[in-house]
């Protein structure tokens, strides 16, 4: 090998370090902000469309909810850290998160406790540009719970989120400004498409048998390459909106300029795949 080629890969190891240190900053930052947060979450344990449970399970389509109250620590414990070896999604540096109050539900017997042991929390960053991070976390349920054929394993249930640094510096803040616009834009433009697909589909007929087929075969490409348009349009939407905090229905905003997504999955991990147990949905941050 060259001495060329050996300065080169000297070269990509040292940006590669640089990278990975700079995400691994970024995600101590967000961490630092959630750090003492509480957060009251609705938790609904059942079937899930995409789920990948076997099919007899929560298979009635009944539900178990129940109220679930956590606090994100500064604590990061070594054993923490070891035991989530292989999580990516949750960065390399976890820290640990407490049940408040034990949580309860009521089922046929009446109320029934569910024993709930911490867990950790942890974060890594998917968009620079939005400041948005995955957010996970898991809490261990060792007793689980179970309503008719809806059942909580007793297993790690790990919570799935995203969340945003709303206001971490003049680039990012650009960045969502853009974005709102962007939004803007893309509701108009598909704004003025349902008008032109209303108003063809409401023009009055030619008056003659050949003026009608005529006007109905251009009336008819014509609405294909809007309604193209339309469905492309909305996937933008959706694209947007899912990398930036701007349907404010969906988002709630939490201390310290932390956005959170307001609903979340939770799941049992099997192997390397989580498999959908539920949803939850943020309910109150302090």
């Amino acid at each position: 090998m060259s001495w060329i080629n050996v300065k080169l890969l000297l070269l990509l190891a040292s940006l590669s370090e640089i990278i990975f240190t700079c995400y691994a900053f970024t995600g101590r930052s967000l961490l630092q902000r959630i750090e003492n947060t509480q957060a009251t979450l609705a938790v609904e344990v059942g079937r899930i469309p995409g789920t990948a449970m076997p099919s007899e399970w929560a298979a009635s389509g009944a539900k178990l909810g129940f109220t679930l109250e956590v606090g994100f620590t500064d604590n990061a414990e070594q054993i923490t850290r070891e035991m989530l070896a292989g999580d990516a999604l949750m960065g390399n540096k976890p820290q640990t998160v407490i049940p408040l109050k034990q949580p309860s539900f009521i089922s046929v017997s009446g109320s029934e406790l569910i024993d709930v042991k911490p867990g950790a929390y942890g974060c890594q960053m998917q968009d620079r540009d939005s400041q948005q991070y995955a957010l996970r976390f898991y809490l261990d349920f060792p007793n689980g719970a179970r309503r008719n054929d809806v059942e909580l394993p007793a297993d790690r249930i790990y919570f799935l989120s995203r969340c945003w640094l709303t206001s971490s510096n003049d680039e990012s803040m650009l960045a969502l400004e853009n974005a709102r616009k962007e939004k803007k834009q893309i509701l108009s433009t598909i704004e003025l498409t349902d008008a032109r697909l209303n108003k063809i589909r409401s023009s009055p007929p030619a008056g003659n048998l050949l003026g009608d087929i005529v006007q109905n075969v251009f009336n008819f490409r014509h609405i294909v390459k809007l309604v193209e348009r339309k469905k492309k349009l909305q996937s933008q939407l959706k694209e947007l909106e899912r990398a930036y905090p701007l349907d404010s229905d969906k988002i709630i905003n939490g201390p310290n300029d932390v956005s959170y997504a307001k609903e979340g999955v939770i799941a049992v991990k099997r192997s390397s795949k989580y498999l959908w147990v539920g949803r939850f949905k943020f309910t109150e941050l302090s």
